[in-house]
């Protein structure tokens, strides 16, 4: 094995070593919570709920916040800005689409955290199906879903650009 894949094993294992513990055995729902079952919901059963609002906010700040921003609040971070998930959704004015738009985000979501996120053969984001319930999971994004957007991202002053002549 060249040396450039030893030292990604390595980062893997160093990474991987801390969670393995705590992905060997399925977590328990949130308290509170009205359970759920095995069989995946969709659209998100606990949208604006404060109980699964603040159930969220304590599971994402264990599960979420060192890849994607304490408090989803920063809007850089190594994963990507969960607050803008629904950003083409919240643009529709008409409900019955607007319902349809977040039911899609809300299978990309979930399908997202079941099966983690791979790159060129590398992993992004482990995959906590089986690890974490659906309970957990719809808390998180009621939680995220209540951040407020940070301010629309602009380019830098770039210069004027020249028409052909």
């Amino acid at each position: 094995m060249p040396i450039r894949h030893w030292h990604q094993a390595g980062l893997l294992l160093a990474l991987a070593g801390p969670l393995s513990g705590a992905l060997a055995e399925r977590l328990a729902p949130p308290p509170g919570l009205t359970p759920l079952g095995e069989a995946a919901r969709l659209p998100n059963p606990y949208r604006g709920q404060p109980a699964a609002i603040q159930a969220g906010q304590a599971a994402y700040e264990e599960h979420c916040a060192a890849c994607h921003g304490e408090q989803a609040s920063r809007a850089v971070a190594e994963g990507p800005d969960l607050r803008r998930l629904n950003s083409a959704c919240r643009r529709l004015t008409d409900a019955a689409l607007q319902a349809h738009c977040l039911r899609d985000v809300d299978a990309y979501f979930l399908r997202s955290v079941h099966e983690g996120k791979r790159r060129a053969g590398l992993m992004h984001m482990p995959a906590w199906q089986g690890v974490l319930p659906q309970e957990t999971i719809w808390a998180i994004r009621s939680f995220t879903e209540s951040r407020p957007l940070p301010p629309p991202r602009t380019l830098p002053d770039l210069p004027p650009v020249e028409p052909d002549r």
